[in-house]
This record gives structure tokens, sequence and C-alpha cells, in this order.
């Protein structure tokens, strides 16, 4: 093609200086050659072809001389494009072997050869072979500073892939100073920050995921809320638990999961008081009976003043099973033990459940009736392995059959 560009061009050349001939010519149709006492005379059109035919043998001669060179070249294109095809193919299946063997055949020819690279660090890698993996990213990378964004997504991905997750945040938060809401780049982060446990940074990004439209308002409030409670799990003493809890948003406050999971962490570390007044509030905001179980838990000196609380929620909720198991703990801390043995029977009429067969266990026992504390624990225990309760061994305890779900 660039040949022939030149050739039009000296074609337009010898035109123009024809057409101007007559302008600087004595003889218009004459054109005069001297050289070293010899005179050649001709006319403007013999010139012009003689021009044209020497072009033209120049040309083909200059063709008919490369003709081999360029035969051959097109010969290793093809042969570079069908390894090419292989080694995709191969990749797409799995056969990581083929595939870099085929996809190293394709690089050798000239031309783009970065994403052949690339892919042939991909079917390495899938061989467990990381040496070689990385010497296809230096040689991709060897391509110029524009292919580098490729090379590191490639070798982040890579990284994340085999659980490097320490190794693959560097290079993917990096990559995100270059391209702030780039999809492939936000992904790998997100699945590294929540393998590693960074939930904070994990907070961080869930905003710009959002805008990039790479989720959803739903799908990004049940990752906030997955954040939270890692982070609260993570929380090592109470002076933590309470700050990592403080600098929680309200809304984030009363959502019942993040309520639940806060609630059980300080009732783990021996801090049941800091839960009364959270709970409260997050089941006046919507009525979740699973964060009873916690509230029937009370701290050093707030037995009390749950025991009143439940029993206020009684008279929306009389068949609430957990309500009444919440309230029969919470008489049994009071030694209550009528009632206590009344709600914990009565929760277990509504709903069997391990925790209500351990804690009706607990309390017979503590009143000496051993023979049916033993059988509730027996209960507790096949209920943990999937198997339905049998009946209690007494006529002292009567339980009725639970309500159809």
């Amino acid at each position: 093609m660039r040949n022939v560009f030149l050739l039009l061009i000296t074609l337009a050349l010898v035109l123009l200086a024809a057409a101007l001939a007559p302008v600087f010519l004595n003889d218009p149709g004459v054109v005069q050659i001297r050289f070293r006492g010899w005179t050649l005379e001709m006319s403007v059109l013999v010139l012009v072809l003689g021009v044209l035919l020497a072009w033209m043998i120049l040309y083909f001669v200059v063709r008919i001389w490369r003709l081999p060179t360029e035969t051959a070249r097109k010969v290793r294109e093809q042969r570079a494009l069908k390894q090419l095809e292989k080694g995709l193919l191969a990749l797409t299946e799995g056969d990581w072997t083929t595939a870099e063997r085929a996809l190293q055949k394709s690089t050798s020819s000239e031309g783009q050869t970065t994403a052949r690279y690339l892919a042939a660090a991909q079917a390495a890698d899938g061989q467990q072979a990381g040496d070689r993996a990385e010497w296809y990213l230096e040689q991709a990378e060897s391509g110029g500073r524009k292919n580098r964004f490729l090379v590191d997504l490639t070798r982040a991905r890579l990284l994340t892939e085999n659980g490097r997750f320490e190794e693959a945040v560097p290079v993917l938060e990096e990559l995100r100073r270059r391209r702030k809401r780039h999809s492939q780049v936000l992904e790998l982060l997100s699945r590294c920050y929540r393998a590693m446990g960074r939930w904070q940074s994990m907070q961080e990004i869930l905003p710009v995921m959002q805008k990039a439209g790479l989720i959803d308002e739903k799908r990004a409030e049940a990752l906030k809320n997955q954040a939270a409670e890692a982070q609260i799990a993570q929380s090592k003493d109470l002076e933590q638990l309470k700050a990592t809890w403080n600098a929680f948003p309200r809304p984030m406050q009363k959502s019942s999961g993040i309520v639940l999971a806060f609630a059980e962490k300080a009732a783990r570390l021996g801090g049941s008081e800091l839960t009364e007044s959270v709970l409260r509030a997050s089941l006046k905001k919507e009525w979740d009976s699973a964060l009873l179980i916690p509230y029937g838990d009370p701290g050093a000196n707030d037995a009390s003043q749950r025991l009143k609380q439940c029993e206020k929620w009684m008279v929306d909720h009389p068949e609430d099973a957990r309500l009444h198991l919440a309230l029969g703990r919470l008489c049994a801390r009071e030694e209550l033990w009528g009632k206590a043995r009344h709600h914990m029977i009565r929760s277990l009429e509504l709903e069997p459940t391990v925790a209500g067969y351990d804690s009706l266990g607990q309390l017979l026992e503590r009143q000496g009736e051993l023979e049916m504390a033993m059988a509730c624990f027996r209960n507790a225990l096949r209920m943990n392995m999937g198997e339905k309760p049998l009946p209690l061994p007494s006529e002292h305890i009567k339980l009725n059959a639970p309500p159809d779900s």
C-alpha cells in the first residue's frame, strides 16, 4: 500500500511538471537534456511515459525481490494465529500444558504479543509454575508502558486466585490509584480485604463499588453489615468492642444482625450489662425474636429491669417461644422458680429448641429433679445432632404438641 501511494505521488509530480513545461520552456513540446556535450531532445509526453515505465519496472523488481521474504512472513503469521487459537481453546478447557506450549509458539511471530504472553502466564500459573508465569508477565511488560496496567492486573488476579492476598493487595491498591473505578480492580480488592479480615478497608471501597455499578443498594447493605459483624467479632476486649460499636452510624446500630453480633460478643467478654438498651432499642424498631436470647442473659445488676420489660412484651407477643424462654431464664436468675418453670415449659410447647431443653435441664438440676434434668439434657443433645426430642419421663412436666408451622 505504501509503494502504491509513492507511485501515485510520483505520477502527480510528473504530470505537474508536464503541465508547467509550457511556462518555462522555449518549445513547449520539447525537452532538452544536456550532459557533457551531448544534447538529447524528446517530447514531454515521451519523458512522462519513460519516467512512469522506469518507475513501474523498478517497483516490480523490488516486489519480486521481496516476495520470498513476504511469503515467509505471512506463513509465520498464519502458523502463529493457528497456535494462538489452539492455545486459547486449550486454556478455556483447562489444558494448561497444551495451552502454554501453543501460546509460547504463537509469540515467536512479529506483531502484538502482549495478549499472548498474558494468556501464557495464566496457563503456566494453572500448572503451579509461578516462575514461568512471572517470566511471561515480564515479557508482556516489555511491550511498553501502555501495557503496564494490564500486566499488573493479570499479576494481581493470579496472586488472588492462588490465595496470596497480602502480595496482591499492594498491586491492586496501586492500580486503583491509577483507575479509581475499574471494576476488576475493585472486585479483586474486595475479595482480598474480606479474606484478610481488613473490614475497615472493605467498608471504605463499598461506596465506590456502588457508584461504579458493581453492586446494588441491597448488596451494598449486606456487605456493610457483614463487615460490621466481622469487626465486632475481631474485638479482643470490652474497650475495643465499645470503640468499634460507637464508630458505627446510628442506623447500623439498630440493625438486628449487627445488634445480635454485638450482644453475643459482649456476653462472651463478660459485658452483658452493655447490651440491654441496645437490644431494647432494636426490638422497639423491629421485632426480631432472635434478639430475645441474649436479652435473657442479664448483666450483674439489670436482671430485674429485663424481667419487667419481657413481661411488658408478653402482652403483645404471648405466643413467642423465645420470649417465654428469655423470661424463664430471667425468672430463674431472680429465683422465681415457679414462673421460670412455667415459661420454660411453655417455650418448649411452642417450639422445642436446644437452648430450651438445656435451660429447663439446668433449672430441674438445681431443684434436685435429676432424672428429668438428664432427660432434658439428652433431648438437647439429640436436637443438636438433628434428631427429634423424646417425651420427658414424668407426669410433672407435660408438654403439649407444638402448633403446626
